[in-house]
């Protein structure tokens, strides 16, 4: 049972914005966030799920979270024996202790180590075989996908992330200095996973390698060797099929913010100076679950890039969703900056 600090680290106001939950989601790892009201009495709970559906239902993660809060939760007024909370986690991931409208404690799968990973099947492929130009001189002798970030490679990363999540499956399309990513992954047999490569004759661009692929299964996953992500694989997928979408696109929403002072004008003459403006979008987040058909309609019309994909897909009425990633997730494909301490 959580108590104490622990417990209060994931307590916010109703007020506060999905921001702000997301940013609490992410720091804990529990999964759940619990809210009080004005008096500090117990206004609900909301778990990573819930933002999900709230993002896609049109809000943003500037909205406060008062209105998706869920308010009817299982609560207990009292501490639960261990039959009573077996079988009662069994029905209700999150069960807070709540006694005269204060919140005492709360059990959770998650810190219960209740939660069992499944073993999915599922085909995940990790696209690997680009030559990784953007980044000079860090890839001369070595492919962008060993470079490493902390104490691994970046392809390390992906496959703990996936295997921790039950899928073990893989996919590895390859071309540029291949067999360095041939060696590594043989080396560490570690990888609890079986491991098939794509190997690119010629560079076949973003998708052009899933030409290749003999046999995947119906709904498989996509994934850039260059993103590093604790998104929820399962669930998205999960999603995809359960809305029988054709594609659905990982996004992320990205904040940026204007480093000048803006200057307004009209007419020729000087109006005002406006603050440094901060906005937030949703990126591509190189995060995918595909239908396997989409493998022969990049053979036929020889796709390269996933953007050529999602073009023709659009324009031919397949349905394509988006599913919001609001776990961690870092792009590396680029920044020079952050693998230069590690490389």
């Amino acid at each position: 049972m959580l108590k104490g600090k622990v417990l209060k680290k994931i307590i916010l106001s109703r007020q506060s914005k999905i921001i702000d939950v997301i940013n609490n989601l992410n720091e804990s790892g529990l999964r759940i966030v619990l809210f009080v009201d004005e008096k500090k009495n117990f206004a609900g709970i909301i778990d990573d799920g819930d933002i999900r559906r709230a993002l896609l239902k049109g809000y943003n993660i500037n909205h406060k979270i008062l209105n998706v809060i869920n308010k009817k939760c299982y609560v207990t007024n009292q501490e639960l024996n261990e039959e009573d909370l077996d079988r009662l986690i069994a029905r209700f991931d999150n069960i807070p202790i709540v006694k005269n409208k204060k919140i005492y404690g709360l059990y959770t799968k998650t810190n219960l180590g209740k939660i069992k990973v499944k073993k999915n099947k599922t085909h995940v492929v990790i696209m690997a075989g680009g030559f990784g130009k953007r980044l000079g001189y860090l890839t001369k002798n070595n492919p962008k996908a060993l470079l490493r970030y902390k104490s691994k490679p970046l392809i390390q990363h992906i496959i703990e992330n996936i295997n921790k999540q039950g899928f073990n499956n893989l996919y590895i399309s390859i071309f540029y200095l291949k067999d360095l990513i041939k060696k590594f992954i043989k080396e560490n047999n570690y990888f609890n996973s079986t491991v098939k490569f794509i190997e690119e004759k010629i560079p076949l661009g973003t998708i052009g390698s899933l030409k290749l692929i003999k046999k995947v299964s119906n709904n498989f996953l996509l994934l850039n060797c260059d993103v590093i992500s604790a998104s929820d694989l399962n669930e998205m997928l999960k999603f995809h099929i359960k809305k029988k979408a054709f594609l659905t696109i990982g996004i992320k929403n990205y904040k940026y913010k204007n480093p000048y002072g803006v200057v307004i004008t009209k007419g020729g003459k000087f109006r005002s100076f406006q603050e440094k403006q901060e906005i937030d979008f949703n990126i591509n987040a190189g995060i995918y679950a595909i239908n396997k058909r989409a493998i022969k309609i990049i053979s036929n019309n020889n796709f390269k890039n996933i953007e050529n994909l999602i073009e023709y897909l659009k324009k031919k009425n397949y349905k394509i969703l988006i599913f919001p990633i609001i776990e961690n997730w870092l792009d590396l494909g680029q920044n020079k900056k952050v693998l230069k301490k590690f490389n």
